[in-house]
């Protein structure tokens, strides 16, 4: 029995008696939106609009029969938190029509499958002299610059709303730690993405991403982007998640100028990692008895195939310098030459600042427990894997060595 258990089970019993409220996910949905918008703007009848889509992952939490309580409170407060952001970033601009004279310019989009390299990539680019990523807190409670005591409590009440996390599972720390004060994904403000599905089937939900327009959704990461740049230093924006690489067109599209720096590895090493990571989730929102360990790999086997093969096609309506690639073995065999290389290709400098950030950065995996994973935990082969990622494998092969 892993060391979390004994907590994770009291946890359900106490959260148990709220539980009830999953009879009637709509109700619950309109008072959060009741909630976030008492006392401000209205949210336009875009942002409206495309934070109802939310309703379907909020039915999906409610409706999976073998959730628990605990998963039934984080599913609330994952969909809250984006409900909250897109009133209150939407509030604030209404409030303070100069934010939207922020300029937004020539931001890099960090993008690549799981354990190709991504983290380390964004990690070096955001912490690079004259760039920056959105930090958790920010993300958690965005708004206007504030002064040092009151950063300090907002970064204390996110460490608080993300500890129980850590608290629970014997394994996200070691998988994707979190910590207030770092950068990460722009998931955490946006509403929508396909890793919403790691905790519970979304069938209807991710249906509906492969088809709908993310545009609103990207521009609404843009107007946050440009609150949390109003009266701060100007930085280069440097962004993150996953998912973004299924959504390479949107995010073109609003973000015209935008850079895209592609990690790579072969599809079996991310999709295993990919799929450790939502056993990871599913042990913390679901009964013991509903964690299925291959339909896991059958799930995220279909998800990031369909996913990938999207990025390729969108990728093809790119300009001939808006991608950048980067093999993970370049990335970490050969750092020196790698890295030089690729932020001239983005403009950037590569200086004595970013050498001081990767020796950090390669230093901090030996301080932290690894990550250990394998498709056949999963229920699945390397030749399958191999064979549902064919257009990718050719992009790979003609990455430079």
């Amino acid at each position: 029995m892993p060391p979390t258990a004994p907590a994770l089970h009291l946890t359900n019993l106490l959260l148990a008696p709220g539980a009830r409220t999953r009879r009637n996910p709509d109700a619950v949905f309109d008072r959060m939106i009741a909630r976030a918008s008492r006392g401000r703007t209205p949210l336009t009848d875009e942002n409206a609009a495309d934070l109802d889509h939310l309703r379907l992952v909020l039915h999906a939490f409610a409706r999976f029969p073998g959730l628990s309580p605990l998963g039934w409170t984080a599913g609330q407060a994952m969909v809250e938190g984006r409900v909250r952001n897109r009133v209150v970033v939407g509030d604030l601009r209404a409030r303070h029509p100069r934010v939207a004279d922020e300029p937004v310019e020539a931001p890099v989009f960090v993008v690549g499958m799981p354990r190709t390299g991504t983290t380390l990539m964004y990690n070096l680019l955001s912490r690079s002299p004259g760039h920056r990523g959105p930090r958790l807190w920010e993300m958690t409670y965005p708004g206007l610059p504030v002064d040092a005591a009151a950063e300090a409590a907002l970064v204390r009440r996110t460490r608080r709303r993300f500890a129980m996390t850590s608290m629970l599972s014997s394994t996200w720390d070691t998988i994707h730690p979190m910590y207030a004060t770092a950068e990460e994904e722009d998931t955490f403000i946006r509403a929508h993405s396909e890793l919403h599905s790691s905790a519970v089937p979304m069938p209807e939900y991710l249906e509906l991403l492969a088809t709908f327009d993310h545009r609103p959704d990207y521009r609404f990461l843009r107007d946050a982007l440009q609150l949390l740049s109003y009266g701060r230093p100007p930085r280069r924006w440097v962004l993150k998640h996953p998912a973004n690489l299924f959504h390479l067109s949107a995010i073109a599209d609003v973000f015209p100028d935008a850079r895209f720096v592609w990690t790579h590895r072969t599809p079996e090493v991310a999709l295993a990692s990919l799929c450790s990571l939502a056993e990871s989730s599913q042990r913390i929102h679901r009964r013991p008895d509903a964690v299925d360990l291959h339909q896991i790999g059958r799930d995220w086997l279909a998800i990031m195939s369909d996913g990938v093969a999207r990025a390729l096609d969108q990728r093809a309506a790119l300009g001939p310098d808006q991608v950048v690639d980067v093999s993970y073995e370049r990335l970490t065999g050969d750092p020196g030459r790698t890295l030089p290389e690729l932020f001239e290709r983005l403009g950037a400098h590569w200086g004595e600042a970013d050498e001081a950030t990767l020796a950090a950065e390669r230093d901090a995996p030996r301080r932290r427990a690894p990550h250990r994973y394998s498709l056949d935990r999963f229920g699945l082969e390397t030749g399958e894997v191999r064979a549902a990622f064919g257009g990718y494998l050719g992009l790979l092969a003609d990455l430079p060595g």
